[in-house]
């Protein structure tokens, strides 16, 4: 594939489901892990929904999001109780080898990934405006990608916040993006 700039890719934008599932057969980041959701069980997660980024002039996922509902719990000190935060999780945000290190336009030091996290997030806030009223975006980021996502806003949760203690975050690192 030959190197461009982002902007210069035509995107459409497209929910995942078993019908369009075609499109993930050709996805690879750099996580097998990953790579099997999207295309064997992402088009059936009735618990997410998984937003596809394809590249319309050559009909290939540049990208894949999935996206739930969660929250984050707080126990400020000297408090008894826990505050539930109300959020929006990101399950999974990946970008196809192709499509990495791409910048989004010429001379920028942010790349087409930067761009799409940052697109998503623009109507993650849409929706919680509008539909659901989440007030933080949470995530559990491999350790090789927090310091992008520290870029893109995203800050480790602090002392009193704690999320999911599931076998598939064991090793991430849980941060949040306030949406207000």
């Amino acid at each position: 594939m030959e190197k461009r700039c982002g902007k210069d890719i035509p995107m459409k934008i497209r929910i995942l489901s078993p019908e369009n599932r075609k499109y993930t057969k050709q996805f690879f980041c750099d996580k097998q892990a990953i790579d099997h959701y999207f295309r064997e069980e992402a088009p059936f997660d009735r618990t997410a929904v998984t937003y596809l980024f394809i590249d319309d002039e050559n009909d290939r996922v540049v990208a894949c999001v999935t996206l739930a509902c969660s929250a984050i719990f707080s126990t400020e000190t000297g408090e008894q109780f826990s505050t539930i935060l109300p959020a929006m999780e990101i399950l999974y945000f990946a970008v196809d080898e192709d499509y990495k290190h791409i910048p989004y336009k010429e001379n920028s030091i942010l790349t087409l990934s930067h761009f799409l996290l940052s697109y998503m997030l623009d109507r993650m806030s849409d929706m919680s405006h509008d539909l659901i009223g989440a007030a933080k975006v949470v995530l559990y980021s491999v350790p090789s990608a927090v310091n992008f996502y520290k870029r893109c806003n995203f800050v480790e949760f602090g002392n009193t916040m704690y999320g999911d203690k599931g076998y598939f975050v064991e090793g991430c690192i849980p941060m949040y993006y306030n949406l207000n």
